[in-house]
Formats: structure tokens, C-alpha cells, sequence
């Protein structure tokens, strides 16, 4: 019976959050009220405070969604295509692996887009959201740093490495926004390859290659 409340409380929530992602996409955060909640979620003002006390809670948790989607987004493109996730393969391959899920991912109808713009615009004058966004930033650098460590093992100045990371996550974040914007801005598989090419020659003048990653490089190069 505990259960069952648990789970129903679970799906009124989800509903929620669902309907206040919609009025943002359609309409922006300058609309963002209960009422117009209330009309996309098909509830009463009532069920609405019993779940969330407050609007200000809806749109914490609507940007705890945003967060959860941003980590999602390295893994939508393994479902369907048989291989291990990005989260079962490690060094090089991993990142690789990253690179070219974040550049396929869809761009048209899951409104991710329209939250990320909306809370990046936020984040100069709210510092919860600041905060929390920094921290998944630094989590993927930390967990890219550690994988280049796994590929160079005899380098010994993570912030040659560290600074790599950020790079790679820049280079994901900008071409994601851009081609948010306009989704025929470049062909996903042209620039996959053109980023992995690029950091590939990087990282053979900076740090030279060990064996493992000219095969990984070379096995991707007969796959394409």
C-alpha cells in the first residue's frame, strides 16, 4: 500500500514537471505561473501546492530535469545501435564514444533545448542554478581527465589534462547550442569526425600516443 503511494506520487510529480517543461518551451519562463501549469497538466491549484508547496519548487525541479537530460545526452545514441554505453567503455573510446553521441543527439521536440537556453540565461543572477549546473560541468571534467589518464599514463601534469577536458566539453557545448539553433548547421557524422581528428592530432604532438590509442584510432578509421 506504501508502495503504491510512492509510485502515484512519483507519476503527479513527473505529470508536473512535464507540463511545466511544455510552458516553457512554448512560452518562456516570463509565463511560467501556476495557472498555465495547471491547464497543461489538467489539475486543479490544489493538486498542484500538494505535490510542490510553491512555484519556485516546480522550477527547481524542472532544472534538476534539465540536469538529468544534459547526463542523458551522452548515452541517447547507444540504445538502439547494439554497442556498449559510453558509461561501459573507458579512455579514448569513452570519450569518442561521447563526442559522437552528444553531435547525433536530436535536436527537434524534447524541449531540452528550449530549457537549456532558458535556465543558461539564468544562471548570472540565480546562484543555486550557477552552482548546480557547475558542478555536473565538473563532474564531466573530472570523469574526462580520467580518461585521458587512462590513455597517458606517463603524463604527470593533470592540468595539461584537466585543461584538455574542459576543451572537449566546450567544443560539445558550443556546437550543441549551435546547432540547437539550427539543426542543419553541420552534418553530425562530418564533424564528428573533424573534432576527433583534431584532438587526435593534439594530443599525438603534446603528449605522443601509446599503442592502445593509435589501434583504437586506426580500427575507428576502417570502421568510417
Amino acid at each position: 500500500m506504501n508502495q503504491s503511494r510512492i509510485d502515484i506520487t512519483f507519476i503527479r510529480k513527473e505529470q508536473i514537471v512535464d507540463a511545466a517543461v511544455c510552458v516553457i518551451a512554448q512560452q518562456g519562463l516570463q509565463n511560467f505561473s501556476l495557472s498555465e501549469i495547471e491547464k497543461k497538466a489538467h489539475m486543479s491549484r490544489g493538486q498542484l501546492t500538494y505535490y510542490f508547496p510553491a512555484k519556485e519548487d516546480i522550477l527547481l525541479a524542472v532544472f534538476d530535469r534539465f540536469l538529468f537530460l544534459m547526463q542523458l545526452d551522452c548515452q541517447v545514441q547507444d540504445k538502439n545501435t547494439g554497442k556498449p554505453s559510453a558509461d561501459q567503455l573507458e579512455g579514448w573510446e569513452r570519450i569518442s564514444r561521447i563526442i559522437e553521441n552528444v553531435l547525433a543527439r536530436p535536436v527537434e521536440g524534447d524541449g531540452f533545448h528550449a530549457l537549456q537556453y532558458t535556465f543558461l540565461s539564468q544562471i548570472s543572477h540565480r546562484a543555486d542554478f550557477r552552482l548546480r549546473l557547475s558542478a555536473l560541468y565538473e563532474e564531466w571534467r573530472t570523469r574526462i581527465t580520467a580518461d585521458l589518464k587512462h590513455e597517458f599514463t606517463s603524463v604527470t601534469n593533470d592540468l595539461d589534462l584537466r585543461s584538455l577536458a574542459t576543451l572537449i566539453e566546450a567544443i560539445l557545448h558550443g556546437l550543441s547550442m549551435q546547432r540547437a539553433a539550427d539543426p542543419d548547421a553541420f552534418d553530425p557524422k562530418t564533424m564528428s569526425d573533424l573534432v576527433l581528428n583534431i584532438l587526435f592530432t593534439y594530443m599525438k604532438s603534446k603528449f605522443g600516443l601509446n599503442k592502445q590509442v593509435i589501434k583504437k584510432k586506426r580500427s575507428e578509421g576502417v570502421r568510417r
